[in-house]
């Protein structure tokens, strides 16, 4: 079930209404609080086997397996049972995830390895490969978003930073809450179970911003990202399908249009991620429980280390405190801070999808970061100026302004070349991409393969992205989320209108979120 999509809509008025009916009485009355949960669960329960209920049963081993090892762990002093029963809740967790996610991949590689080194010795091929294969097995919606928050809860268990839930409903509450349950934000237990546990009746205040995040989220999803999308799919085609069919499409685009392409998929990504997560969050505050937000406006980061704080905010941080600080972080010197980086961003290409193109995404971001604190960030860190109670000239503002502007544009366009391995459907066709985004442009202002030229489709993202620009600058540079509730009741009524009315008369509706695939 999709939130940009009618039944939706008819399914959360349903669901809201029951929920406010319990809420009414659950600050005094212990049975309506529990009503409370138990609704919201079997809400979860149905939204998510709304896809397919044979989904339903991965979900509930999951929630099982980690409901009890958390009891065991806490339960034993011993520090071998007490990481034999979080290994078993680990292996459990990433046992489903690699079979539905990552064992094609695998085999595949190994496969043909085999294969190759058995013609080098003089052996025969192995038969058919796809006999090893699980090709027929559909990828659950939202497997990496819920495996990370449940293995995140048995760990800070095991660390001792919580203690184990007792009440199984509220912990598989904590585990399909249906707001985040397929496209994040990844919440630690520790934020979001508390929540769960109490009473929970919206405020005004809760409401006002619950309302102008959904209006947001969807101003994102279904108005820029999805009219962004047209344009993203005539470069990179719409479908795998396509592409496998018709392999020789992408030798007809110039290194022009994939430029443009992969300037125009960068906040299309952004806009159908972050806006479905805005969504969530709005959702979720009129339920009277706050969640993470995901993202910061990331497109106006100066730094890769300050995109990366940014951009889907709750993955970098469950890298950042279960895989980079238990390979010891920063503590053993800048090769092994470094060396730890890169394979956080190795892992964070591989989280997004069994392919050589997210690791090579990964990898890229991880070379980009390295970069910049070995040859960047040090520098900035050890220039010192004498401290000046003068106000800057005019001179050092517009210099200001055009390094701050430099900066922002590099990094847009490092990231955005990256994007071409995220967008690609192989191998082939993203060192093609890559390799005609950096050879000589043909600048072929009327190209006869059907798809617009740079100009037209930099067009495109300049008459769809900008108000968007506009609205996430106000709110980078004011460091407010909610700078539109301070601004004169006019001109909040006009922005509100505004955004309303570009979702009613242009926006995509139904269209899947990207990272529904992940």
């Amino acid at each position: 079930m999709l939130f940009n999509t009618f039944v939706f809509l008819l399914f959360f008025v349903v669901v809201y209404a029951i929920f406010l009916g319990f809420g009414w009485f659950a600050g005094k009355q212990k049975w309506a609080y529990r009503a409370q949960n138990l609704w919201l669960l079997l809400a979860s329960y149905f939204f998510y086997g709304w896809w397919e209920w044979f989904f339903l049963t991965l979900i509930l081993i999951s929630t099982i397996i980690d409901y009890c090892a958390a009891i065991l762990i806490e339960g034993s002093e011993n520090q071998i049972r007490r990481r034999l029963y979080l290994s078993v809740s680990i292996v459990a967790n990433l046992g489903l995830l690699f079979t539905m996610k990552y064992y094609d991949f695998f085999a595949v590689n190994l496969i043909d390895s085999w294969n190759q080194l058995a013609l080098w010795l003089g052996s025969t091929e192995a038969t058919n490969s796809n006999t090893y294969l699980l090709r027929n097995i559909i990828l659950p919606v939202g497997i990496s978003f819920y495996t990370f928050q449940t293995m995140s809860y048995t760990i800070d268990v095991f660390r001792r930073q919580i203690k184990a839930e007792r009440d199984f409903f509220d912990f598989a509450l904590f585990v399909n809450y249906f707001p985040q349950l397929v496209a994040g934000p990844i919440e630690r237990a520790q934020d979001l179970l508390p929540q769960l546990k109490k009473p929970k009746f919206p405020t005004l205040d809760g409401v006002q911003k619950g309302l102008y995040d959904i209006l947001l989220g969807y101003f994102m999803k279904v108005y820029v990202a999805d009219n962004l999308a047209t344009y993203v799919d005539q470069v990179f085609l719409a479908g795998k399908s396509l592409y496998t069919q018709n392999p020789e499409i992408i030798q007809t685009l110039d290194g022009s249009q994939i430029f443009a392409g992969a300037v125009l998929f960068l906040p299309q990504i952004y806009c159908d991620f972050a806006g479905y997560s805005f969504i969530a969050l709005g959702i979720s505050r009129l339920l009277g429980v706050t969640l993470t937000v995901n993202f910061e406006t990331p497109e106006f980061s100066k730094t890769p280390t300050e995109f990366w704080n940014r951009w889907h905010v709750t993955l970098n941080r469950w890298f950042r405190d279960y895989i980079y600080i238990s390979l010891g972080g920063s503590k053993y010197g800048k090769f092994a801070q470094y060396r730890n980086l890169f394979i956080i961003f190795f892992l964070s290409g591989l989280w997004h999808g069994a392919n050589w193109t997210f690791i090579t995404w990964g990898c890229l971001q991880g070379v980009y970061t390295i970069v910049y604190l070995v040859g960047f960030a040090k520098k900035k860190e050890e220039k010192t100026e004498p401290v000046s109670t003068e106000s800057p000239t005019l001179t050092d503002k517009l210099f200001s302004i055009l390094s701050g502007t430099s900066s922002r544009v590099l990094i847009y366009m490092l990231v955005a070349f990256s994007g071409i391995a995220f967008r690609s459907y192989d191998a082939q066709m993203m060192f093609l991409y890559m390799k005609k985004f950096l050879s000589f442009w043909n600048w072929d202002l009327h190209p006869n393969n059907n798809i617009k030229d740079m100009v037209g489709i930099l067009g495109e993202y300049f008459r769809i992205f900008i108000p968007l620009l506009i609205l996430d600058g106000i709110t980078y540079f004011k460091k407010e989320r909610y700078w539109i509730f301070q601004i004169h009741p006019l001109f909040q009524a006009f922005l509100l209108s505004f955004m309303g009315f570009l979702i009613l008369t242009r926006g995509i509706f139904g269209k899947e979120v990207i990272y529904f695939a992940f």
